[in-house]
């Protein structure tokens, strides 16, 4: 798809070129994998969490169902604030024992992640441009296809328990890419 994408564009009778130069950028790449693991990780609580709380009897029938809402939920209210927090939060979750707890910990993860992607996607400042953002979403978005893979692939043949804690690899992602895109000097 990119190799097809034109390098250059008519804009008002002058030729303009695509600015490529964010592809050296070690702050977009940083970026990008922050997006990464927080698509990971978001998205394999939302695609595995209801299984994994059904089948370990921590939340029964009906309220299962609505684990998902109560993620999306959380989300929505947390979404201009941010968390570093849910690494601790997912370790936490993947040990509660009881109905409570695993609602209040599922809350608290996605409110600790909720305000991480909008603010990845604003900090890549100058170098937001149709182009760049076409490269860091695709390659964001694969964390939310592959990490559920893994954790389906783990969990045939560890167990459940064993393949949701492979999330937890996405969650230190979260942490460690901050880490490193704060430490950067401005591009």
């Amino acid at each position: 798809v990119y190799m097809g994408t034109p390098f250059a564009g008519k804009s008002a009778g002058k030729k303009e070129v695509t600015d490529w130069s964010f592809l050296k950028s070690t702050r977009f790449w940083l970026l990008t994998g922050l997006l990464f693991c927080q698509n990971a990780a978001e998205q394999s609580v939302t695609g595995w969490m209801v299984t994994y709380f059904k089948g370990s009897g921590i939340i029964a029938g009906a309220l299962a169902a609505y684990t998902v809402t109560v993620m999306w939920g959380a989300t929505l209210v947390a979404r201009l604030l941010i968390g570093v927090s849910c690494t601790i939060f997912y370790i936490l979750l993947v040990q509660a024992r009881s109905q409570g707890a695993a609602i209040v910990l599922l809350f608290a993860f996605a409110f600790a992640m909720a305000g991480m992607n909008p603010t990845a996607v604003a900090s890549a400042g100058r170098m937001t441009s149709v182009t760049s953002m076409g490269i860091m979403l695709p390659v964001a978005a694969s964390g939310a296809i592959l990490m559920p893979w893994v954790i389906g692939v783990v969990a045939e043949s560890a167990g459940l328990a064993a393949g949701m804690m492979t999330n937890i690899v996405p969650c230190v992602g979260l942490v460690i890419f901050a880490i490193l895109v704060a430490r950067l000097p401005e591009e």
